[in-house]
């Protein structure tokens, strides 16, 4: 529609009186109706300067009824669809200044952000993007459908990455509860906050916590394959037998513990007939449940290829030296299975390391309490027969007393139950 601009002005002079005497009469349904006609006599004239000025100036009248300006706002939501990126952008300022702080508008107020955020993601202003967006606490908002707010929260972790926030990235990922999203409708939003997680928590060498999210993502694979193809940013991979392969890796890298032995024992039973097709993880795997000795050479486990290896993912030198690492300590409480006292040089011999190497793991694995032994330096020899002090006696007294009267206890309930079957 063409319309001369001093005809445009006097239009929008008229509706604007109109508005006014229906705004203050209270009455709404003729003061949306007017609402709504300035909107499109801009939006059909292309005058979308004048209506930025015009919402932001509407939104502000005394008794400016909440209605009309929802309708505004999504009249422009709808147009914004249509505006090259200049004008779009001017648009999405004025919407914003428009909803900012208002209940009613905040859904509107998190789609302009993001927007907004999208753009200066395209065009590299990182810093800015995230300056925008860490701001909006949409996890505050009752309005928002419950899909829409985990990607908001999604896409905001993803700008901490790019922004190398991990920080900010970890407070980020505490807005979402585990449980809000163990939920089959959203699996591959499920997917992507654990991807982001691993993400993380690679970055802060936390293998527990890594292999932890690659469980969850490898829990929603094993469900649906299909979901291979959701798309994570960062090059992260969505592939079952590479997730298998990582979650496998980093419960191996992963401080010795019994929670550690029931997890590798857990893929083993779980992913059985998936890892046929990763022998040499198989292999690894039940060498570490085992109780024999293995080969401290990392090469030799034929897992080179592994992805926690790869040179582009950070810190992977790291996780090479924490593996062989692994391997030394599990050899080392091989020991403390056989053995009550062993020289030193013939572990070094078995296992194919320096006496200096090996009297710091051992150091280091007294200090995790994942030994309890003593090295005499004078005559070359680990003990693992230490003498206890009096508490130590005292206690482990009490628990074998303990364990006695419950033996004794369940063998009493068990004849009383069998006397009260048969009597």
């Amino acid at each position: 529609m063409i319309i001369e601009e001093n005809e445009f002005d006097k239009q929008i002079e008229d509706l604007l009186n109109k508005e006014k005497t229906a705004r203050l009469a209270n009455n709404l349904v003729e003061t949306l109706k007017i609402t709504k006609q300035i909107a499109k006599l801009c939006f059909d004239t292309k005058q979308y300067s004048k209506f930025n000025e015009l919402i932001i100036q509407l939104s502000k009248k005394r008794g400016q009824p909440k209605k009309a300006q929802i309708e505004l706002v999504q009249m422009a939501m709808v147009e914004l669809k249509t505006l090259p990126i200049n004008q779009k952008l001017e648009m999405i300022d004025a919407i914003m200044k428009v909803c900012e702080k208002k209940i009613y508008l905040e859904v509107e107020y998190a789609r302009c952000v993001l927007m907004l955020t999208q753009y200066k993601e395209d065009d590299n202003q990182i810093a800015d993007a995230a300056k925008i967006l860490q701001e909006v606490q949409v996890e505050t908002y009752g309005s928002m459908d419950k899909r829409e707010k985990l990607e908001f929260i999604l896409y905001q972790m993803k700008i901490m990455i790019k922004k190398l926030d991990y920080v900010r990235l970890f407070i980020i990922s505490k807005k979402i509860e585990p449980k809000n999203i163990e939920d089959d409708n959203i699996a591959d939003l499920k997917i992507i906050y654990y991807s982001f997680l691993v993400i993380y928590y690679r970055h802060e060498n936390n293998y527990k916590e890594t292999a932890h999210a690659y469980s969850k993502i490898l829990e929603s694979l094993h469900k649906n394959k299909q979901l291979e193809a959701t798309k994570v940013d960062f090059n992260f991979r969505i592939d079952y037998n590479t997730i298998l392969e990582n979650y496998s890796m980093y419960t191996i890298l992963s401080q010795y513990s019994e929670e550690k032995e029931k997890q590798l024992k857990f893929i083993i039973s779980t992913y059985k007939y998936s890892l046929e097709a990763l022998p040499n993880m198989l292999q690894l795997i039940q060498a570490f449940l085992g109780t024999e000795l293995i080969s401290t050479l990392p090469q030799s486990h034929n897992i080179q290829a592994a992805e926690i290896f790869d040179e582009n993912i950070e810190n992977n030198k790291q996780r090479y030296i924490d593996f062989r690492r692994q391997l030394i300590h599990h050899n080392l409480r091989i020991f403390q299975i056989y053995y009550d006292s062993v020289y030193l040089n013939r572990i070094t011999e078995l296992i194919g390391i320096s006496t200096q190497e090996l009297e710091e793991e051992i150091c280091l694995m007294m200090d995790q309490k994942l030994l309890n032994c003593k090295i005499d330096r004078i005559l070359g020899i680990v003990d693992y027969q230490l003498k206890k002090n009096e508490n130590d006696v005292l206690q482990e007294w009490g628990d074998n007393v303990n364990k006695v009267l419950n033996l004794i206890d369940l063998t009493s309930n068990l004849i009383k139950r069998e006397e009260e079957l048969f009597l």
